[in-house]
């Protein structure tokens, strides 16, 4: 095992039973010196405990099977590749400073499993149009060169993506808003590391590529020269996350940080360096973290790729951006004094180190705006002046530019809420960039950040209750609620019908149709009819893997040596619903491709919409559980302990009823959450 010490270096440690002890104590220090650093410059400090050692179940069957990851994490991809965002409001209640935990997380195909034994003897090459090319071990940089700590916000390009893909779906699976997250990160700067090999004076890029092994090769990508050399934009190497060595999933044991920047840029598993006179060649550069213009649809840039390699289109800098979380989506309000006062919350971000400069809320819908506090965490560092934190130097008084979220709040009443359709937000920066007010559809459905609205639907007379766009992976959420109704998202209104009953242009409800079953089935296949039994047979079989998706079953087999997430991907759900992890990934170009593989509709799928109520047992048994199978359970009570904790009280099917849960293990709880 390895552990840091109190210095810039590491240790090896061959005591394994002595290394939970010594861990565990360095941990006990580290947090009394936090401590004491936070009373004494009132800067908020992190220290995550020792990392997670437990792998869940359903990693375990993949290439991930090395990874412990937190199951509170909403998985946006399924099973493999991991990505995932924390519930929108547990990120926000841990703070300024994100748990490596909750941070959320962008893989394209597995994280490379590194021994702690191999961890100081990591290379990486640092080549190209460069005088003196060479190559450094991490042991090397942590023994050489100056080691900063910084905090710093990563943010994905896609983030709040679903709510594009609810107008209509591009190329991305469904982020929400809480593709975000900030931590403090240890490394030197790579300025200093690109410095020593003596660039070339027509050199005007950084290749980087990591050590993984997605689909399409490692992945890859660039950086400006310029702004590697500019310490306003503090881009450094990383090889510790808030005090603790980096985990697979963020990049262990090496990654780039490029603040202000979408995260795709920041290379995890770092092997090369490479310095050029142009952008990157990498097909994930090309293909990935791009802004096609609005026109172009999915079919069009599937079938020219000079879209893709046009570098005008290509993602650097972050745009601005603003995200309510409290109310939470779904919350009620009971107003019973209009007077009192409720607070509204949330946080904001922009790029490359400008400054939020203001952040404002309306209660009718952008006509008149009102003026939220803004509190800038950051900014607290930088007042600290000079200080060492992980081993590293906090020098964030040497810059003025912003490299970190914001968190901002506004005090209302509570009649002005009983009275409103809607909250709106929108910030601005010191450049007085505003977040528009109409969404910049495009088919990659990144950079959303069209006003961020929160609907107010009224319940009772004096009851509300709060609905954000939408939620990632699930329903709920204003955005489905006016789709259902035939809404037109993108109108004046979002798509909310305007007038009371009496009004002659009231909308008429649309019915509902299911436009991915459209897309995917096969019109002379629609009603064969597939046995549970029949389908179940290919339960893990890699030659001819069955999947259901909405009710419908499909054959993978002539697909598995072509898809983009491996055979694995397919294999794992042989046998298994498929339909929440194939719709939050797969384009509607991808579903129509399915249909070709179309066998039919499985005997007990009935008329829902989606088959995995067909697999829940509902016969009495002498033990509620059963590990092959899900059982309905009913909730019975619902215990608010405080503003992050709940008990849930459920109920068994008879009285005599055992839970049959054995010692250290676990229950799985899914629900299908229809009012939002």
């Amino acid at each position: 095992m390895i552990v840091a010490s109190g210095t810039d270096h590491l240790q090896l440690d061959g005591t394994a039973s002595d290394n939970s002890f010594v861990l565990e104590t360095k941990i006990k220090d580290e947090r009394s010196e936090l401590e004491e650093l936070s009373k004494r410059f009132n800067i908020p400090v992190l220290l995550d405990g020792p990392p997670r050692t437990e792998v869940l179940e359903l990693d375990k069957k993949t290439k991930d099977y090395h990874v412990a990851r937190n199951p509170e994490l909403i998985r946006l991809t399924g099973t493999h590749p991991f990505n995932c965002e924390a519930p929108l409001t547990t990120l926000y209640n841990s703070g300024f400073l994100t748990p490596a935990e909750l941070h959320y997380v962008r893989n394209h195909g597995p994280a490379p499993k590194v021994e702690d034994s191999e961890i100081l003897d990591w290379e990486i090459t640092i080549d190209g149009m460069v005088e003196k090319p060479y190559k450094l071990t991490l042991r090397e940089i942590m023994e050489t060169l100056d080691i900063f700590t910084t905090p710093v916000t990563f943010c994905c390009a896609g983030n709040r993506r679903k709510e594009q893909n609810m107008v209509k779906k591009g190329k991305g699976f469904n982020w929400g808003a809480a593709g975000i997250s900030t931590s403090l990160w240890t490394g030197p700067m790579l300025a200093d590391i690109i410095a020593k090999a003596i660039p070339s004076k027509k050199a005007r890029f950084v290749w980087m590529e990591g050590g993984d092994d997605p689909a399409k090769g490692p992945y890859g990508t660039c950086v400006r020269l310029a702004w590697i050399m500019d310490p306003e934009r503090s881009i450094m190497l990383a090889y510790k996350q808030n005090g603790q060595l980096l985990t697979p999933d963020h990049g262990r044991p090496l990654r780039v940080v490029i603040p202000g920047v979408i995260g795709g840029r920041s290379v995890k598993w770092l092997k090369k360096l490479i310095v050029m006179d142009r952008p990157s060649e990498n097909w994930y550069h090309y293909f990935d973290n791009r802004v096609l213009p609005t026109m172009v649809t999915p079919e069009m840039a599937s079938a020219d790729e000079s879209w893709w390699k046009d570098e005008r289109y290509a993602l650097y800098d972050l745009n601005i951006q603003s995200v309510t979380c409290k109310p939470e989506c779904g919350e009620t309000l009971v107003v019973d004094d209009k007077e009192k006062d409720f607070t509204i919350k949330g946080f904001a971000y922009n790029g490359g180190g400008v400054r939020v400069g203001r952040v404002e809320v309306s209660l009718d819908k952008g006509v008149t705006w009102r003026l939220a506090e803004i509190d800038y965490p950051e900014d607290r560092y930088r007042e600290a002046g000079y200080f060492r934190m992980f081993g590293g130097l906090v020098n964030i008084c040497d810059r003025l530019s912003c490299l970190c979220w914001c968190f901002w709040e506004i005090k209302v009443k509570t009649g002005e809420l009983l009275n409103a359709k809607d909250i709106v937000v929108r910030a601005m920066d010191e450049r007085m960039c505003v977040q528009p007010r109409n969404m910049y559809w495009n088919v990659t459905s990144m950079l959303n950040n069209w006003w961020y609205r929160v609907a107010i639907v009224k319940l009772e007379e004096n009851v509300i209750k709060f609905e954000h766009p939408c939620r990632p992976n699930t329903d709920g959420g204003w955005m489905d609620r006016v789709k259902d109704e035939g809404g037109d998202i993108l109108d004046n209104n979002w798509g909310e019908e305007v007038g009371d009953a009496e009004d002659s242009h009231k909308r008429v409800k649309k019915p509902k149709v299911d436009e991915d079953l459209l897309l995917m089935c096969n019109p002379e296949k629609v009603n064969n009819i597939i046995t549970i039994k029949e389908f179940e047979s290919h339960k893990d079989d890699a030659v001819n893997p069955w999947f259901e998706v909405k009710g419908h079953i499909f054959n993978g087999a002539e697909y598995l040596d072509d898809h983009p997430g491996g055979r694995e991907s397919i294999i794992n759900m042989a046998g298994e619903d498929a339909t929440d992890d194939f719709l939050a990934i797969h384009s509607d170009s991808a579903k129509k491709l399915i249909q070709q593989w179309h066998l039919g509709k499985l005997e007990t799928s009935g008329a829902s919409d989606n088959a995995a109520a067909a697999n829940v047992v509902k016969e009495l048994t002498p033990t509620l559980l059963d590990t092959k199978k899900w059982k309905a359970i009913q909730l019975t009570e619902r215990e608010q302990i405080s503003p992050d904790t709940i008990i849930f009280h459920f109920s068994l099917e008879h009285k005599d009823q055992q839970v049959g849960l054995n010692v250290g293990n676990h229950i799985y709880l899914r629900l299908k959450d229809k009012e939002g």
